[in-house]
């Protein structure tokens, strides 16, 4: 199970008030504050996803080792994800000719196929 520093120390301070100006409700107060805790603690952790993408997410790298999982890196370079894409692309182009072949389609027709699957982006590198 995985809490939030922030939840857990704000509920902890909820309780010790609670027991300070009012001992009798500590006992009726303890189970609410225990229930809270695992909503609110969703609540701090996905505020943090949300708005803390460059900052130390201390309380909400549960389960990771306690180091913060980075998104938006990868392992993989951007040249060797161009290469993988354009191996898909000829790939795919490969299957739509030898379906197009199967299927007895003319070559003119076969070859708008293969053209549609080309990347027609400006950014492409193919």
């Amino acid at each position: 199970m995985c809490i939030n520093r922030k939840a857990l120390i704000g509920l902890g301070a909820v309780a010790v008030a609670v027991l300070l100006l009012k001992p009798g409700w500590f006992a009726a107060a303890l189970p609410l504050l225990i229930l809270a805790l695992c909503p609110l603690s969703m609540i701090f952790m996905m505020r943090g996803m949300k708005g803390g993408q460059g900052k130390s997410q201390a309380g909400s790298a549960c389960g990771m080792g306690g180091t913060a999982h980075k998104t938006g890196t990868s392992a993989t370079s951007s040249t060797d994800l161009d290469k993988q894409i354009s191996a898909l692309q000829a790939e795919l182009r490969d299957l739509k000719a030898t379906q197009a072949r199967r299927d007895g389609v003319t070559a003119a027709e076969a070859q708008e196929a293969v053209d549609l699957t080309k990347d027609t982006r400006p950014d492409a590198r193919t």
